[in-house]
């Protein structure tokens, strides 16, 4: 069985069918990453940025 080394953090889909917790690398500070839920294939961009939460005003 695999296991994973590494620090990581944990994603739940928001998608209202699937809802899946899923890990996730911890990256280093400033930099985004790309993930794809393995139950549906949802794309997520994470962690979001506070400029990119603030352009809604």
């Amino acid at each position: 069985m695999a296991r994973l080394v590494r620090p990581s953090w944990a994603i739940r889909c928001t998608q209202s069918g699937c809802k899946t917790l899923f890990e996730v690398a911890q990256t280093e500070d400033g930099k985004q990453q790309e993930v794809v839920c393995p139950n549906c294939g949802e794309h997520y961009v994470y962690p979001i940025k506070d400029e990119d939460e603030g352009n809604n005003n």
